[in-house]
């Protein structure tokens, strides 16, 4: 038994649920030569044993490059053509965390008690520990009252407050390196490494029930910068002019189609929607052109943009269907809205977002 949520992707499996029965098993992605996966896990392997050029079957990799600069950093060192785990390091495993690519994780404590309530990935610090912030801790709720940076810690009081709290941010996305460039549909699809740098600016706080918006606050927080890989693709020029010759929210459109694919994402690639992030802009500096980026959320990445770039076409069909299968007006969650949206949804346009991705998909 399937019990929907109010997402684009568990909405459109109810409408089609051909797409789920119908699947064969779902592939794991991941990418062997993420330096953030790679270098801990040579580390753990030198543990056990010297590592050595033939290990690259293992790690379906190449690790001389890897293995280079954990030597630089005084982890490993060279002998006989071999890499020796230095002895000032004594168990490498204790620090590897099995559910994020990163080692640093903030801590947040009670107060009052000065209990350990939770450990936080360090990528999730910023949007659920910043001050002011509720936290939800085994059925009660707790108001962040303190983050330190320094000593990763946030303290929290217990307290019985009637609602909940959404952050507001901005993402700003850069082009690094364009690796791989293709034309489908009416538009070229590019492939690349990008760097994703994210502030909290903000946050709401939101009734439960109603969702109305009770206060809105600002935060002073330092922005959050990481390399990773991201696929972006255009409008067709043609589409681009009739969109502005018809007064259509261009801003609101993309907007809308980035939502609606990262939402659906996850039926291609094994993935939850919180490991994708995107920005969507009429003019990206970059390129000069109205540009949809989508990125994987882990630093290197692990493999779903890639998989996302092959199978663009079909990504753009299921997200046309997605939105226009939808029976609302003029969008709600089950379609283009996003419960991670740091500028709370807005702009949006649904009829608009149908439009455009109609010409961005249509034949060339």
């Amino acid at each position: 038994m399937l019990v929907a949520q109010d997402d684009p992707l568990d909405q459109y499996l109810m409408r089609r649920p051909d797409a789920l029965f119908g699947r064969p098993t779902e592939t794991v992605r991941i990418s062997p030569n993420n330096p953030h996966v790679l270098g801990p896990h040579l580390l753990c392997a030198a543990y056990e044993a010297p590592l050595e050029p033939g290990d690259a079957e293992v790690f379906e990799t190449d690790i001389s490059s890897e293995a280079g600069r954990l030597v630089g950093e005084g982890f490993l060192h060279g002998t006989g053509g071999r890499w020796h785990l230095e002895p000032e390091v004594s168990y490498p495993a204790e620090s590897v965390n099995i559910r994020s690519t990163s080692a640093h994780s903030f801590i947040l404590m009670d107060r009052d008690s000065g209990a350990i309530l939770e450990t936080v990935e360090e990528a999730s610090a910023m949007v659920q520990l910043h001050p002011g912030a509720v936290y939800l801790h085994k059925g009660e709720t707790y108001v962040v009252t303190e983050l330190d940076l320094e000593t990763r810690t946030a303290r929290a009081v217990l307290s019985e407050v009637e609602y909940f709290t959404q952050p507001s941010s901005v993402t700003e996305t850069r082009i690094l390196r364009q690796t791989r460039r293709k034309t489908r549909g009416r538009t070229d699809v590019c492939l690349g490494e990008v760097e994703v740098t994210t502030t909290v600016s903000g946050f709401r706080r939101i009734a439960p029930l109603s969702g109305e918006m009770l206060g809105e606050e600002y935060v002073e927080l330092p922005p959050r910068r990481f390399a990773t890989v991201g696929l972006w693709f255009g409008v067709p020029p043609d589409t681009l002019a009739a969109a502005r010759d018809g007064g259509l929210d261009l801003a609101g459109a993309l907007h809308a189609i980035e939502h609606a694919a990262i939402g659906v994402l996850p039926l291609f690639a094994m993935c939850d929607r919180g490991d994708i992030g995107g920005i969507s802009t009429p003019l990206h500096p970059d390129t000069g052109r109205p540009q949809v980026f989508i990125h994987d959320g882990v630093p290197g990445g692990v493999g779903i943009a890639e998989h996302g770039y092959e199978v663009i076409a079909d990504l753009w069909r299921v997200t046309a269907e997605a939105i226009s299968g939808c029976r609302c007006e003029s969008g709600c969650p089950g379609c283009i809205h996003s419960p991670k949206c740091g500028s709370n949804n807005r702009p949006l346009d649904k009829a608009a977002a149908e439009a455009i991705l109609a010409g961005i998909a249509g034949p060339a």
